[in-house]
């Protein structure tokens, strides 16, 4: 009698946390995202000489972006919010510099850059500053960052912040032009200004 009602007790148990776990989990859900073309994605790097600003054609991307996302209160963790970033759209300014920067990139073998959203850490106490954290691929490697960004939601959300990347971190061996003479440094930088709507 006494295991049968220990078994029964348990049957309980089980059933209870899988009505509280249909309730309570935060089921996936899918949206759509248009990037404005006042957007902004920007690299910048420098040499022992001067410095180089790679803006991407925002008006190239591939819009609405699809996402997958699960709401959770703690932490929203996002399945496929990707941006392909193809390396020819990058301008920097000339048609020598856009080629070394395509080089640099293996752009015949990889030709985008992608990011993609792995969660975001929602604000604290009404402020603006939301922890993100993301996966970069460049040249076809993968490295994985925990960042801050600063987001205001007024109709748009606006998303701005600046991500600090080691060229050597994805393989890639900073460039040397003239005789060696010219040497882009290893550090770049990513800025992000892009501002958003949900369609």
């Amino acid at each position: 009698m006494i295991p049968f009602v220990i078994h029964n007790v348990k049957s309980i148990s089980a059933m209870t946390l899988l009505i509280f776990g249909a309730f309570f989990s935060a089921p996936e859900r899918e949206t759509r995202v248009w990037v404005a073309p006042e957007s902004e994605v920007v690299i910048i790097g420098t040499t022992n000489v001067n410095g180089f600003t790679c803006k991407y054609k925002v008006q190239e991307l591939e819009v609405p972006v699809q996402l997958t996302y699960n709401d959770k209160v703690e932490q929203i963790q996002f399945k496929n919010a990707k941006l392909k970033l193809a390396n020819d759209c990058f301008d920097c300014g000339g048609k020598a510099i856009n080629k070394d920067f395509r080089e640099l990139l293996k752009t015949e073998q990889h030709p985008q850059v992608e990011l993609r959203l792995l969660h975001v850490d929602p604000a604290e106490n009404g402020g603006q500053k939301i922890g993100v954290g993301m996966e970069i691929t460049i040249a076809g490697v993968a490295r994985k960052y925990e960042t801050t960004l600063s987001c205001v939601q007024a109709g748009d959300i606006c998303v701005n912040g600046t991500l600090d990347l080691l060229l050597s971190d994805f393989g890639l061996e900073p460039p040397r032009k003239v005789l060696g003479m010219i040497k882009v440094d290893n550090k770049i930088k990513v800025e992000l200004s892009l501002k958003l709507k949900e369609i």
